[in-house]
């Protein structure tokens, strides 16, 4: 049993350790393991003159023809794509890690080359977009328990993450191996001629004492499915000889599998439906991020201000009247320079258009804590300088609370010009009080 590994060190004698330029002709394997995202990296820094790797005679490797001293790349490159194909239709193993894909245009003597090239690819163009498409995430979970990679994902769990998903299900010459906890492919099996190509999610960020069970999983990973004949697909004929119980076990497998189906679907418009009734909440707790900035713009949005920009310089409107706002979300207090930042920004635009802008600071101090009891969520300091310099401190509970309002009242166009105008005119921290009919009205606080 012969094994090379492209990419991905494996400390075992079982295996040869090398990189796509200096390994030996890779179909003279049984199986061959590739990190794709490494294996970028190797011809990205050889195409950039980065990365100084040879070929297994020692020539040089870079752009050009190959000459005396020197190999192409992209012939290189072609040599491991028919090797690996050779490989399967051989009846060899590649285990592959799955990634993005992406494009490799730095090599133009290999036309339309991309991370996956040099694969022998299975039917449908699964590394394709939009069938192979980026993703994050550590829940995994084996789906078919009798297969040689179940080890892997199971012995591995919560040390792998997955980079990619793949819109596939299992049939013809496909059958899934894992999925994430929503139900999305990130393990696959897939014929290929007389081979079979293994995709798995990678490791995620290994200690080195962890390194020894990863590299006997994966071994015995590949040792199974060189030792296990492969079963071929089921003829469909095969199904006239079930006997009774196994005709009720096929269609108990279907009921099964369409309810899964269903369960899955309605899990995935039940996540939708409770990220979109609670995306104003995140604003109570979320960290300084774009997500963050985002919910606090459609939050303005949601009272009636045009978002002009939701950047890191965010505007918004009221009618002719534009507003500059800073967001700002920490553990602990925010910072008291908010208003330094807010300041600039103002006097830059009163240079430029000779107006001067009303100025808003959205702030969520103390973000872990239930805004009922959090204490000095910003610094006297900062409250000073709003109450001096005309700014509306706006603490994020009382955005909440304003736009968790005017979602009940989407029609009381009249109130919402109404707290429109109340931040507007607020110098100093933005209180909302709620009245005997639960109204929100804004005060500002001095």
């Amino acid at each position: 049993m012969r094994i090379i590994s492209l990419g991905c060190p494996i400390p075992s004698p079982q295996v040869d350790n090398h990189s796509i330029a200096n390994a030996p002709s890779l179909f003279d394997y049984d199986a061959c393991i590739i990190d794709p995202q490494a294996v970028s990296e190797q011809i990205d820094g050889i195409a950039s003159s980065t990365l100084d790797l040879k070929a297994p005679d020692g020539r040089q490797v870079g752009l050009g023809e190959s000459g005396s001293f020197h190999v192409g790349l992209a012939e290189l490159l072609q040599q491991r794509q028919r090797e690996l194909r050779q490989l399967v239709e051989g009846g060899g193993v590649i285990v592959l890690f799955l990634y993005p894909n992406v494009r490799h245009p730095n090599a133009p003597s290999f036309a339309g080359l991309d991370r996956y090239s040099l694969i022998p690819q299975p039917a449908g163009n699964v590394f394709s977009w939009p069938s192979l498409r980026p993703a994050d995430g550590k829940a995994i979970r084996a789906v078919a328990p009798q297969h040689a990679a179940a080890g892997y994902l199971d012995d591995l769990a919560g040390r792998l993450r997955f980079h990619a998903v793949i819109d596939v299900e299992s049939g013809g010459d496909i059958n899934v191996l894992g999925r994430s906890v929503g139900g999305a492919v990130v393990a696959v099996e897939c014929r290929v001629g007389a081979g079979r190509l293994i995709c798995l999610p990678p490791t995620d960020n290994l200690a080195a004492s962890q390194r020894k069970q990863f590299s006997e999983s994966l071994l015995e990973v590949v040792e199974r499915l060189l030792e296990e004949p492969e079963a071929g697909a089921e003829p469909v004929w095969s199904k006239r000889y079930d006997s009774v119980e196994a005709a009720q076990a096929r269609e108990q497998l279907t009921a099964a599998e369409a309810e899964l189906k269903d369960a899955q679907r309605r899990v995935r418009e039940a996540e939708a439906l409770l990220a979109d009734t609670t995306r104003f909440q995140r604003m109570l707790w979320q960290s300084q991020n774009r997500s963050f900035r985002d919910v606090v713009a459609d939050a303005f949005h949601v009272l009636g201000y045009q978002v002009a920009s939701r950047d890191e310089t965010m505007e918004i409107r009221d009618g002719a009247e534009l507003l500059l706002v800073e967001v700002a979300s920490a553990n602990q207090a925010v910072s008291d320079r908010l208003y330094l930042t807010l300041q600039q920004r103002i006097e830059e635009h009163y240079l430029r258009r000779n107006q001067r802008p009303k100025g808003i600071i959205v702030a969520n101090g103390q973000r872990q804590t239930d805004p009922r009891i959090r204490r000095s969520p910003f610094p006297a300091t900062l409250v000073n300088a709003c109450e001096t310099y005309g700014y509306a401190l706006i603490p994020t509970e009382a955005l909440y609370e304003l736009v968790t309002y005017a979602l009940e009242a989407p029609d009381e166009a009249d109130l919402l010009m109404d707290i429109r105008a109340s931040i507007s005119e607020t110098a100093g921290v933005l209180e909302v009080a709620a009245d005997e009919e639960q109204e929100a009205e804004p005060t500002a606080a001095s």
